[in-house]
């Protein structure tokens, strides 16, 4: 069997943004996961009804924009992050991915 590593000089021009790109998409993603964690001890509630977002709203700054309310908006915000995370944290086979990714940025002015 071959080694499990790749062994490289991590300094040089050829592989210095390679590095770092791996490290922003893990880093991106621990803070996706942390970021979640928190969304959810925001709710009051399964998270089913945009009610159970009230203190998220709150915390957050959201406002209503094209929701029916805060709550609502901001219980979109977390069905978008949730719906990526799902998407980034399964090893089974997942399609669009990187449309969620897009998405959940856009909605979010990113």
């Amino acid at each position: 069997m071959a080694a499990g590593i790749i062994k490289y000089d991590r300094n040089s021009d050829a592989m210095r943004n390679k590095v770092r790109a791996l490290q922003m998409i893990l880093e991106g993603f621990e803070l996706l996961e942390r970021q979640r964690a928190i969304d959810i001890q925001y709710r009051d509630g399964d998270g089913s009804q945009a009610a159970h977002y009230d203190l998220l709203a709150a915390a957050g700054g959201f406002q209503a924009g094209d929701y029916a309310d805060a709550n609502a908006a901001a219980k979109a915000s977390f069905d978008e992050l949730d719906s990526l995370y799902a998407k980034l944290s399964t090893n089974a086979s997942v399609s669009s991915v990187n449309a969620a990714m897009y998405q959940a940025a856009a909605k979010h002015g990113v």
